[in-house]
């Protein structure tokens, strides 16, 4: 069918081949072995969902500027974006196990949504309506999940026609960029965990002492990031470029932070606020230091016993 339809429309095939040529010799990866390239694929996502989340952000002041209703959620694109990138690159750079790895990393943490679904749907009286099906459904929840969907359809399909290896080697950003998505991934889920043990009124009478907690959580994961980063080529300058991305979305959300951080935000509110405002500054910059301070260890040498 292929070849007839390539007989039937030459030019468009010729179109394609070129393409193809083009975007695989801009796009080249390393092979890796199976767990890193799965490491190196949730790097991308978090990269690329990073870039999204500040895109979707800018799109909807936009549109809360010109007090115009959204057409449609905006916030299922970082998803696809996320999962097309994090199944592309796994699948390039490690092949059909790195690409189980990584769908083993999104079911579990599909998994341990359920029961924050499940306390929502009790505390809503059954429904969750929006964003998507109603969740508190088998059915609607599975439903609910259409953008992971999308995006590992998509991104098996850039592997296929749009990734090119160029040997076995590191893919030393992707890699210190995932080693920070995963690490913020269990500290989060920790943290949640936590919070649905002691409840959440117990949780909003001791929000400061948890901002703080998720705080130093965070600052923990961004200095193991950089230890990483020191162990790989280019390590100071990989974390450099990993802390901006992550600081994308919070540059968007800052300015409506702040005007939302007003008279009428409780007292016992102010103090979390303020936490969540600073930790992404400061442990984006403990990644960077972490990541100079081990890479000049590395390379001081020691004076003999």
């Amino acid at each position: 069918m292929r070849d007839g339809l390539a007989r039937e429309f030459p030019e468009a095939g010729r179109v394609v081949a070129w393409t193809r040529a083009r975007v695989a010799n801009r796009v080249a990866l390393w092979s890796e072995p199976v767990l890193w390239a799965a490491i190196s694929g949730i790097g991308a996502g978090f990269l690329v969902a990073s870039v999204m989340q500040a895109m979707v952000g800018l799109a909807s002041e936009a549109i809360q500027a010109l007090r115009a209703p959204t057409p449609f959620p905006l916030f299922p694109a970082v998803t696809i974006a996320g999962s097309a990138a994090t199944a592309a690159v796994a699948l390039g750079a490690g092949g059909l196990g790195a690409l189980a790895v990584g769908l083993a990393y999104t079911v579990v943490g599909v998994a341990l949504r359920v029961p924050s679904t499940i306390f929502a749907c009790d505390r809503s009286g059954g429904t969750i309506p929006f964003p998507g099906p109603d969740q508190c459904t088998a059915l609607g929840f599975i439903a609910s999940l259409w953008p992971q969907f999308v995006g590992i359809g998509l991104g098996i399909v850039i592997a296929r026609t749009s990734l090119t290896t160029r040997g076995e080697g590191a893919n030393s950003l992707l890699r210190v960029s995932g080693a920070l998505a995963i690490a913020i991934f269990v500290v989060s889920e920790a943290w949640a965990i936590a919070i649905a043990q002691r409840g959440y009124a117990a949780d909003l009478a001791g929000a400061l002492t948890s901002g703080l907690t998720i705080a130093a959580g965070f600052v923990a994961a961004a200095v193991a990031a950089g230890v990483l980063a020191a162990q790989l080529t280019r390590g100071v300058r990989n974390a450099v470029i990993v802390a901006v991305f992550w600081l994308l979305p919070w540059l968007v959300r800052l300015p409506a932070t702040f005007s939302n951080l007003g008279s009428a935000t409780p007292t016992e509110l102010v103090g979390p606020t303020l936490i969540s405002i600073a930790v992404a500054p400061i442990a984006a910059a403990f990644l960077v230091l972490s990541a100079a301070i081990a890479s000049r260890a590395r390379f001081v040498p020691r004076e003999p016993a």
